[in-house]
């Protein structure tokens, strides 16, 4: 089943709010800054960096935060993986007018191996992971050795694998 990333079925003034394409100038700079920013904190020697984005509470922008460093990375020729990795009340998919499934959890449970599901239209360096189907343990499921192991698969294809996070 490929996945609906082609449509971004969501209003225009939700999608000015979310993605890098589309936000004001101010706004798109900064994110430009922040990939700037990374560029020079990360070592060179560092293979595929892994940058999880977490904030407090809910609400807080982590996922719209997340989405527009995934997007200004790819922008920039790099390939550029965005997970959505908050198990209990996941958004990417539907900032993004994306099916959450297949997604994470389906890759966990080795239902969806094919990279390519995940592949964004806007951009060919972009790929985007919704969360899948909401498990009972959401926790254990990203502890877990079959998490380690799909990281370590992944850093061998990207140049970057950004990680939205529950709110801590």
């Amino acid at each position: 089943k490929q996945n609906q990333n082609a449509g971004f079925a969501f209003s225009q003034g939700e999608r000015k709010r979310t993605l890098h394409k589309h936000l004001e100038f101010t706004a798109t700079e900064q994110y430009k800054l922040l990939r700037t920013n990374l560029a020079y904190t990360i070592p060179q020697d560092v293979k595929c960096p892994i940058i999880g984005v977490t904030s407090s509470t809910r609400g807080e922008g982590k996922s719209t935060t997340a989405v527009n460093l995934s997007y200004v990375l790819a922008e920039n020729k790099k390939r550029v993986l965005l997970i959505d990795g908050d198990l209990r009340i996941p958004s990417i998919a539907k900032k993004m007018g994306l099916d959450s499934s297949p997604g994470l959890t389906d890759v966990l449970m080795g239902y969806d191996n094919d990279i390519e599901h995940y592949k964004s239209t806007l951009l060919d360096t972009w790929y985007i992971m919704p969360s899948g189907d909401i498990p009972p343990n959401p926790s254990e499921l990203l502890g877990s050795a079959r998490m380690e192991r799909l990281i370590s698969d992944l850093r061998k294809v990207y140049d970057y694998i950004i990680l939205d996070s529950p709110p801590v």
